[in-house]
């Protein structure tokens, strides 16, 4: 079985890095519809899946760079 093709595989990661992007500012946005204290939870659960999705971003990207 030969080598992938590399410049392939670049291409779909920048689809995905891009795909997160836009993800993490959905759920950026969800953030910002005022939820109050007594929804501490949520914030938490929503900031979490944020930075998660930031970092995900992150790795596709260097991923991309390297097969790029």
């Amino acid at each position: 079985m030969g080598n992938p093709d590399l410049s392939a595989i670049a291409a779909e990661l920048a689809v995905m890095a891009e795909g997160t992007s836009r993800y993490q500012e959905r759920v950026a946005e969800l953030r910002t519809r005022g939820l109050d204290e007594r929804h501490d939870d949520v914030v938490s659960a929503i900031h979490e899946a944020e930075r998660a999705l930031h970092t995900a971003q992150r790795a596709l990207m260097r991923a991309h760079r390297i097969a790029g």
